[in-house]
């Protein structure tokens, strides 16, 4: 059975939380953070305010987790791929010459990438 995991960013704070777990019948997303006493807070914050991204259950040639919103590299020249979630699959996507052009991120994986960012903390990745 495939993982159900989350991130999200936070738009106000500028800041990416892992492990994120999303509320979605009370709007809200929970997450920990720790807290002076070494021990860990749960803190809440409204959906409005956040970029949710899901695992794809898929990993990066370094074994890391790819999530919506990642920019991954193949190595080569080539433009940076953006993951998102389209038509029911998760694609890889790149723009060239003001075209959006996407493939199946599974096919983009198994010919081996890498996450070099995301499209929130890295926006210049794409932009290029």
């Amino acid at each position: 059975m495939r993982e159900i995991k989350f991130r999200a960013w936070l738009k106000e704070k500028k800041e990416m939380i892992d492990n994120a777990r999303p509320d979605f019948f009370c709007k809200q997303l929970h997450y920990l953070r720790g807290n002076s006493a070494g021990g860990q807070d749960v803190l809440g914050v409204s959906t409005e305010d956040i970029e949710l991204m899901q695992y794809t259950g898929l990993k990066d040639m370094r074994e890391k987790e790819i999530y919506e919103g990642d920019v991954l590299s193949n190595g080569n020249d080539e433009k940076p791929y953006k993951v998102i979630f389209e038509n029911g699959s998760y694609r890889a996507e790149f723009e060239e010459d003001f075209e959006e052009y996407s493939f199946d991120l599974i096919d983009v994986v198994a010919q081996g990438c890498e996450i070099i960012g995301n499209i929130y903390e890295n926006p210049e990745l794409i932009r290029k």
